[in-house]
């Protein structure tokens, strides 16, 4: 599902450098972030997943832009039923209903996609409550990675109760979309608030494909 031989490789190289970074050890689960809207977040989650899946029996990809959903565009999947309904419902021990799972091209491993599902009036709320850290506590038993797509920090605050909940957090910063000075602020915020940020990833070259 990569588009490209040069993304493939450029991908892969990204889940390397977080399954062996040796400064972070241990790290299975991850949620990206950008700065600024537009700057491919998304684009480098899925791509992302899809890499990881190849190594990994399960993977989850969770698309936390609950009312700005991106990612059952780019698999083409129904966002009728998703996160936001499954931790409303208390419903974690059937996960599997609110996703769409993809057999990987070359193993019997499968990737699961979870949608937003219904959009909340106030999502910061409902990732920071107890019902999120329930289920992902649950998920990490359940899957082997898990990769979690946050809505940008100029759009809301919500990657921070999430970033306290994954092992790692990763800022992509995409040029000229993000100025420097943007980054650094962004980076500081998540510092600030005790956000585990593993990274950087630079969305300027030009054999990462971008759908965003």
């Amino acid at each position: 599902m990569v588009k490209n031989k040069a993304s493939s490789n450029a991908y892969r190289t990204l889940r390397t450098n977080i399954e062996y970074n040796s400064k972070y050890p241990n790290v299975h689960s991850i949620c990206l972030a950008s700065a600024n809207k537009g700057s491919g977040t998304t684009t480098i989650a899925c791509n992302l997943a899809i890499t990881f899946v190849a190594n990994h029996s399960k993977v989850l990809l969770i698309d936390c832009n609950i009312n700005k959903p991106t990612i059952n565009k780019y698999f083409s999947i129904d966002n009728a039923l998703g996160l936001s309904d499954m931790l409303l419902n208390q419903d974690y021990s059937n996960y599997y209903r609110y996703c769409t799972n993809f057999k990987d091209d070359h193993s019997n491993n499968l990737l699961y996609v979870m949608g937003t599902g219904r959009k909340v009036k106030n999502t910061l709320d409902l990732l920071s409550s107890r019902y999120f850290q329930e289920f992902m506590e649950t998920m990490k038993d359940q899957f082997d990675f898990i990769v979690v797509d946050c809505p940008s920090i100029e759009d809301s605050n919500d990657v921070i109760p999430v970033g306290h909940i994954v092992d790692g957090t990763i800022l992509v910063v995409s040029l000229p979309e993000t100025e420097k000075n943007n980054a650094k602020k962004a980076l500081q915020q998540l510092n600030r608030n005790g956000v585990n940020v593993i990274g950087t990833v630079l969305n300027g070259n030009p054999q990462l494909d971008r759908v965003d």
